[in-house]
Order: structure tokens, then sequence, then C-alpha cells
């Protein structure tokens, strides 16, 4: 592989995700949080697989670009459905957090990737795309987002679960109708 592929190759994920970032507000807009968040683990997924399978650079740098796509979305995404679903209280903890999980992720790949083959590795990286599909069935949407939307009742609902049976959501409720 020339020098020149091996950069294309190297850099591609960056592109995928610069353009996923610019396209993720009108998705998590359109679709909802877990909406954008289901399909960026989808495009994610379907990257992998394609990287995995592939047998020459054309099939390698459309798997790039498909997880830097997904990845981008998630980068927007993640943090403004954290925000939404969170208590006041403890948002800008949880979003840091968030931030540190990302940075040790990275580190433990690159761990891994020492002791794996890039097929193995390739493997790793689609485990946590299964794992949001599956947690995404677990979480309500973001009641922010509902209510933006107008399913207002959709949006107690999401509320009430978040907030569990007995919490008083009146407050809540009423602040997110205030600034929807």
């Amino acid at each position: 592989m020339p020098t020149l592929q091996y950069s294309v190759f190297g850099s591609i994920v960056t592109i995928g995700a610069m353009i996923g970032a610019v396209t993720s507000g009108r998705i998590s807009d359109f679709s909802g949080r877990k909406g954008a968040m289901r399909m960026s683990a989808i495009v994610c997924i379907i990257g992998w697989l394609g990287i995995y399978f592939a047998e020459g650079a054309f099939s390698l740098d459309l798997g790039r670009i498909l997880t830097g796509y997904g990845t981008g979305v998630f980068s927007y995404v993640v943090p403004v459905f954290i925000a939404e679903i969170a208590p006041k209280q403890l948002r800008g903890g949880l979003t840091t957090v968030n931030q540190l999980l990302i940075c040790a992720g990275l580190s433990s790949c690159y761990l891994i990737g020492t002791l794996v083959t890039w097929r193995m590795l390739v493997l790793v990286g689609l485990l946590p795309c299964f794992v949001i599909l599956v947690g995404l069935y677990f979480i309500p949407e973001s009641p922010r987002w509902l209510a933006k939307v107008g399913r207002d009742r959709e949006s107690e609902v999401a509320l009430r679960r978040l907030c569990g049976k007995d919490a008083d959501i009146s407050q809540e409720a009423a602040d997110i109708q205030v600034h929807t």
C-alpha cells in the first residue's frame, strides 16, 4: 500500500467524524436522541464489518469513514442526551464521566491492539455498538426532546421512568415545558 493510501486510511475516520458531527443535530432533532444513537450504532456496526471483511483499500476506507461518521454523531448526541435526562446536580459530572470513559476506551483499544490482530481488534470495536443497541431498549427517550416535538404525554411518562414512580415530577415537567 503506497504512503498516500496509508495516510488516507489513517485520516479518513476523522473526515467521517466531521461529517457526522455536522449532521448530528438535524438527525437527533428529527429522530430523537435514542433514534440518532441507534442509527449511529448501526452505521458503526456496518463500518466495523466492512473493515473486518475488507479485501482491499476501498473497503477499508469505506469502513473507516462509516465508523468515523457514527462516532461524530455520537460525539454530539450522547452528551446532549445525558444532559437532558440527568438531574441538574449531576449533569456536569455525568458528561465529564462520559468524556473520561471515551479516553479510557481509546487507551484500552491501544493496549488491546498490541496483543491481538487488527481483525480481532475490529471485533472489540463492535462490542460497544451492540451494547448501545441493547441498552437503548432499557432507557426512555429524552423527555425534553419529546416535549419539543409535542409529545407531552410521552414526555411525562419518560420523566416518571427517569425520576421514579413516586417522585414529584411536576416542577421538572413545568421547567421542560418552559424551556422547549
